[in-house]
Order: C-alpha cells, then sequence, then structure tokens
C-alpha cells in the first residue's frame, strides 16, 4: 500500500478526522469555485441591496434568509469563503516558509544567528497575537494585503522555534555527524537529513494552524479593522448584524457557525494527521475493533497463522 493511501486510510478510520478532512474539503473547493467561476456559483448577487426583501427567514429562495439590506446571507457567507480561507493559507504558508528558512539556519549554524532570531521570536510571542495584528492592521490600513501582512507578522515565530527545535535534535543525531565528517555540504545535509524529520511535525501545526489564523482574521472582521468595506467577510457579517440577534438570530448565527466549522474541521484534521504520521501511534488507531496501519513484523513471514517465535 502506497504512503498516500495508507495515510488517507488512516485519516478516515477516525471520526473525528474524517470529519475535518471533509469539511476542509467542502469549503475549500467552494472557496476555490467562487474565486475560478468569478462569482457566478452564489444564487444571488452578494453586494446588491433589496430592502423590499429585507430580515427574510431562510427559505428555499434564501437558504439563510436575508440580512437587514435585503442581501442574501448565503450568498455573503460563499463570497466570504475565498478571503477568509485565502488569507488564512497565505498566513500559514508565508510563515512556514519563514521558519523552514530561519529555523533550520539558526538551529544547525548555532552562535551569533541563533542567538539574534530567538531574541527576536522572543521579542514577538511577548505580545498578544491578537493585540498586535489589531495594531498593525489599523495602522496600515483596509485592504486584503495589509491585513495579511499584519497577520504574518505575529505568526512566523512560533514556526521558527518549532522549526529550531527539531534541527536541534536531527543535528545531535549520528548520521548526522557521519554526513559532516563526509564533507557533506549544508544544503545536503539539510535536504538529506533535516528537512525529511522536520517537516511531518510542521505539517501537523500547520493544519490546525490555519483554524487559528482563520479565527483571528474573523476576529479582526468583527473589529471592523483591516478588512475593506466593500468585501463580505465572515467576522465583519457577524458584526453587522449582532444588534438585531434577538430580533433574527440566524443573521448572527450562521456566519459564526461557519467559521466555527472551517476551525474545526482543520483542527480535527490536524490531530488525524499527527496520528496518521507518529509511527508510535498507528497500532493504536482502532475503527470497530480493528487495528489499522499495523507496523509489519519482519519475523511474520511464512504461515499468518504462526506466531512469531524467538529472534534469532
Amino acid at each position: 500500500m502506497s504512503e498516500a493511501r495508507r495515510l488517507l486510510r488512516l485519516l478516515t478510520s477516525n471520526a473525528l478526522s474524517l470529519f475535518g478532512l471533509l469539511t476542509t474539503i467542502i469549503f475549500v473547493v467552494l472557496a476555490v469555485l467562487e474565486m475560478v467561476t468569478l462569482g457566478a456559483i452564489t444564487p444571488f448577487n452578494p453586494y446588491t441591496t433589496n430592502f423590499g426583501a429585507a430580515n427574510l427567514a431562510p427559505s428555499f429562495l434564501h437558504l439563510f434568509g436575508t440580512d437587514f439590506e435585503g442581501r442574501d446571507i448565503f450568498s455573503q457567507v460563499i463570497a466570504a469563503l475565498p478571503v477568509d480561507i485565502g488569507i488564512s493559507l497565505a498566513v500559514v504558508a508565508v510563515s512556514v516558509a519563514l521558519g523552514i528558512v530561519l529555523g533550520t539556519l539558526a538551529g544547525y549554524l548555532r552562535g551569533a544567528f541563533d542567538e539574534i532570531i530567538m531574541r527576536l521570536t522572543d521579542m514577538f510571542l511577548a505580545f498578544p497575537q491578537i493585540v498586535m495584528s489589531l495594531a498593525i492592521a489599523a495602522t496600515l490600513g483596509p485592504s486584503l494585503l495589509n491585513v495579511t501582512l499584519s497577520l504574518i507578522v505575529v505568526w512566523w515565530p512560533a514556526y521558527v522555534r518549532l522549526v529550531r527545535g527539531a534541527v536541534l535534535a536531527v543535528a545531535a543525531e549520528d548520521y548526522v555527524a557521519v554526513s559532516k565528517s563526509l564533507n557533506s555540504s549544508f544544503f545536503y545535509i539539510v535536504r538529506k537529513d533535516a528537512l525529511p524529520n522536520v517537516l511531518p511535525s510542521v505539517l501537523v501545526y500547520a493544519t490546525t494552524d490555519i483554524g487559528a489564523a482563520m479565527l483571528t482574521l474573523s476576529t479582526l472582521g468583527y473589529l471592523n479593522v483591516g478588512i475593506p468595506a466593500t468585501l463580505p467577510e465572515l467576522g465583519k457579517m457577524v458584526s453587522s448584524v449582532t444588534y438585531s440577534f434577538f430580533l433574527y438570530p440566524t443573521q448572527v448565527l450562521i456566519p459564526a457557525l461557519v467559521v466555527m466549522l472551517m476551525v474545526a474541521g482543520f483542527s480535527f484534521l490536524g490531530e488525524g494527521l499527527r496520528e496518521a504520521l507518529d509511527v508510535k501511534l498507528r497500532p493504536h488507531i482502532l475503527i470497530r475493533g480493528r487495528v489499522l496501519g499495523k507496523l509489519e513484523d519482519p519475523r511474520m513471514k511464512g504461515n499468518p497463522g504462526q506466531s512469531p517465535g524467538p529472534a534469532g
């Protein structure tokens, strides 16, 4: 069985990781279709107001109802997905890239470079992410680029520390010492020895972290900071109708529920990846009493029903 199929089998063997996988696929596909079709998949124009159809309850015509300006909420949610998912993915992707480069250099080279990078990350991690990103986004002004930069600035230090710690652990292994004794280049050691051992943990952390970035972005949108007024965003949708919660609760609950589902989906998917990529945990992943992803015992050869004999 190929590694990809084994990974997929392990992910689908657990109800929570399966939920996370399906949820993230559905929302990401909807976001991509919305971008590719330039909004053609939305049943109504999410920007067009129609006060004659304001505050309608959910129905077959308006699946999620309409807001106080008569805009279709379902169309607004679909139009907001590329913003929320796109920015969150961009923030995590850039942070991962910076973390891999700076963390690898700091963990491998050590010395003054490592000291400078670690003190820099300490400085950024000393401030709450939401407070710093709020201040930066408010200073730069409302635009998608500015709000993305405001999140990247506070997001990359965690990845630097994660990668640096993993590289330090790998650098202490004997096979790295052998590579150095053979005068292997820095890039060869990083590519062959460090990165293959670092990337799985980075992938797991990044998958879960997409949900955290999305929640922070929605918080900025709820506070009306960073997101342009002309663009739909889930947090901003909640903020615009909060005052009418007791009269029209679905207007608040639906975009909030979409955020919750996406955050939970990425979190459960990340947890599933952690279990699937951790060899030590594979024998303990159960489904209806069956063990999946068993590690093959080299002594179990020949007759399948034969119990393994004493080693050598």
